[in-house]
């Protein structure tokens, strides 16, 4: 999880620090929908892992490991596209 807010956070901050804006002020506006948008993935891909039994995988050779992370990528992405666009739709994310 925390890779998932460090590359989410450094995936948005670098191209707005790239067209002049200050740390402070990109933090501040990529703030919350980071956290809500990765939070509400990330909830959801550990519940279906969870669920499928996917975290139990000894290896990562062990097809379970892999079958359960493929239906929680899709659950995750489904999950957070609605929150997305419903964040965007009220100019919280206005960066992007």
């Amino acid at each position: 999880m925390i890779l998932s807010f460090i590359s989410g956070f450094t995936l948005t901050l670098l191209p707005m620090l790239r067209r002049g804006f200050g740390l402070l002020s990109s933090l501040r506006t990529v703030w919350l929908g980071e956290m809500i948008s990765i939070g509400v993935m990330e909830l959801v891909m550990n519940l279906v892992d969870y669920r499928m039994g996917g975290m139990r995988g000894v290896s990562l050779l062990a097809p379970l490991y892999w079958e359960a992370f493929g239906l929680a990528l899709v659950a995750g992405y489904a999950a957070a596209w609605p929150v997305n666009a419903w964040m965007l739709a009220r100019n919280v994310q206005r960066c992007h």
